[in-house]
Order: C-alpha cells, then sequence, then structure tokens
C-alpha cells in the first residue's frame, strides 16, 4: 500500500507552503529604517528619513501583495506592522513640525 507514503508527501508540501506563504508576509516588512526616539536632538533627522521611509513603505507594500495565498492572519500582522511604522514616524513628524513652528 502506497497510499501513507503520498498521504504524509502531500501533507508535508501543504504545511511547507502554508510556512513558506506565512514567511513571505514577514519577510515583506523587513528592512524598516530606524525612526529615531522622540527628544528633540534626533528629530532633526527626520528630514533626511522622509525620503527613505517613504521607499520602504511603497516598496514594503508592494512586497506584501505578491503574497499571494498568505495567512490572513499573518498577513493582516504585517499590514498593522506597517500601518504602526507609518504612524509612529507620523507622530515624530508632527512634533518635529510642531517645535519648528513654535521656535519661530
Amino acid at each position: 500500500m502506497k497510499v501513507f507514503p503520498l498521504v504524509a508527501l502531500f501533507t508535508s508540501l501543504a504545511t511547507f507552503s502554508a510556512g513558506s506563504q506565512a514567511a513571505c508576509a514577514l519577510a515583506a516588512i523587513m528592512g524598516a529604517p530606524a525612526l529615531p526616539a522622540s527628544d528633540t536632538n534626533n528629530l532633526e533627522r527626520l528630514e533626511d528619513l522622509r525620503d527613505s521611509v517613504d521607499s520602504y513603505l511603497t516598496s514594503a507594500s508592494a512586497r506584501l501583495e505578491s503574497c499571494t495565498g498568505s495567512d490572513p492572519f499573518v498577513y493582516n500582522y504585517a499590514v498593522d506592522r506597517l500601518e504602526d511604522y507609518a504612524s509612529a514616524f507620523n507622530a515624530l513628524a508632527q512634533r518635529h513640525n510642531t517645535q519648528i513652528i513654535a521656535s519661530n
């Protein structure tokens, strides 16, 4: 009976495939530029980081969209991480802009 080895092979392939799709979604969001701490000395770096953050968000979103068949939980987690990263950058930029306005 060769049914058991075939079932085991298909089961292992399905498990590997699901794991690789989850890895695709997580790998898509890797490589984010480090955001500075929110103290006033480091906020000056934000102007230099804007282009790299925009580039990261664009490329990570495109890579994430290419992960077809990904586990919805892992995919949504990756999207949430991108949104959190963008929100953190926007909060730092707003604080920086507020300090610039206050100093003028």
